[in-house]
C-alpha cells in the first residue's frame, strides 16, 4: 500500500475531536524531544496550533498524523527541506522523490534496511501494516513487580537502555517473568522514559537498578499496531477516552511490547499494548 499525504489510515483522527497538548506532552506521546518540536516550529515544518501571550505552545490531536508522517520521511533518509516539499506534494511527486531516494541509498556503502523498507511503503511495494483502530478498553491488572534502570532516558536512548538493562540482569541470572515495558510520565517536565522488566516478588535487586511496583486495579488500555512513528495516535485515543469518561489517570503510561524487533524485522508487524491506571 502506497503512503500518501491523503492516506486516511495514516492521517485520520478517528474520533474527529481534538485534545490539546503542551509541547512536553506532545513530544512524549510522539517519541520525540521538545527541542526538536521547537526546531520544527522555527523552520515552519509544523507549528503549534495555539501560542498564548505567555509563550506557552499547544498542539492538538489532529497534528499527530503530521508528526508521524514527518518521522516516517526522516527514517526514509529525507532531509528536512525535502520533507517540507513532501508534505505539500501530490502522490505522483511523492513517488518520484521516493524512487530518487531509493536510488541514492543504493549507491551508498552503508546498510539502510529500515529506510529501504519505508521507501517501499511509499512506492506501494511494501507490506501493509495491521489495522490500527485503537479500541480502548478497561482491563483489570494484578500488582506487578519491576526492575528498572535508575536513570530515565530520552527517546533516542531507549534501545540502548534496554540492552543495558538485560545485560545487568544476565550476570546474576535474573530471568524476567514477562515482556519488556517502557514507563512514560506525561507529568514529568523532563519528558523522559524508564525501561523496565517484570520480575518475581522477592528477587534480589542489583545495585544499579531500581525496584518499581505497579499497583493492581483498573487500567485503561489500547493496542498500537505497526512501527513507533505513529504511536502518538494510540496515546491520543487513550487520553480522549479518559477525558470523555471522566477518568483520573495515575501515571505512568506503560508500553508493553508483545511483538517488536526482538521477534520480527517487519516494523509493520509490531504490536504494543499501552495502558495507564485509572483511579476509582
Amino acid at each position: 500500500m502506497a503512503l500518501s499525504n491523503n492516506d486516511s489510515r495514516v492521517l485520520g483522527n478517528p474520533s474527529g475531536e481534538k485534545k490539546h497538548y503542551t509541547i512536553g506532552e506532545f513530544a512524549m506521546i510522539n517519541r520525540m524531544s521538545a527541542r526538536m518540536l521547537r526546531h520544527y516550529d522555527k523552520i515552519n515544518l509544523i507549528n503549534p496550533q495555539t501560542v498564548l501571550a505567555n509563550g506557552y505552545r499547544y498542539y492538538t490531536s489532529d497534528q499527530i498524523p503530521m508528526i508521524s508522517l514527518i518521522k516516517t520521511y526522516q527514517n526514509c533518509g529525507f532531509t528536512l527541506a525535502e520533507i517540507a516539499s513532501l508534505l505539500n506534494a501530490n502522490d505522483a511527486t511523492i513517488r518520484t522523490m521516493a524512487k530518487t531516494k531509493q536510488q541514492q541509498l543504493a549507491q551508498q556503502d552503508i546498510k539502510q534496511d529500515q529506510a529501504n523498507t519505508l521507501l517501499l511503503d511509499l512506492l506501494g511495494e511494501g507490506t501493509a501494516p495491521l489495522p490500527d483502530d485503537n479500541v480502548v478498553s478497561v482491563t483489570r491488572q494484578p500488582e506487578r513487580h519491576l526492575f528498572s534502570e535508575s536513570v530515565p532516558v530520552r527517546e533516542g536512548e531507549i534501545d540502548v537502555a534496554f540492552d543495558h538493562l538485560y545485560g545487568v540482569l544476565e550476570h546474576p541470572g535474573i530471568h524476567p517473568t514477562g515482556l519488556s515495558l517502557l514507563l512514560c510520565d506525561l507529568e514529568d517536565e523532563n519528558a523522559a522514559y524508564r525501561v523496565a522488566v517484570p520480575v518475581s516478588p522477592g528477587t534480589t535487586l542489583p545495585a544499579t537498578l531500581s525496584r518499581v511496583t505497579l499497583p493492581s486495579g483498573d487500567y485503561l488500555s489500547t493496542f498500537h499496531y505497526g512501527d513507533y512513528d505513529r504511536i502518538g495516535a494510540a496515546y491520543d485515543c487513550l487520553l480522549q477516552a479518559a477525558q470523555k469518561q471522566n477518568h483520573q489517570l495515575l501515571m505512568p503510561f506503560i508500553e508493553r511490547y508483545l511483538l517488536d524487533s526482538t521477534y520480527t524485522a517487519d516494523r509493520n508487524a509490531y504490536i504494543t499494548e499501552i495502558s495507564v491506571k485509572i483511579t476509582p
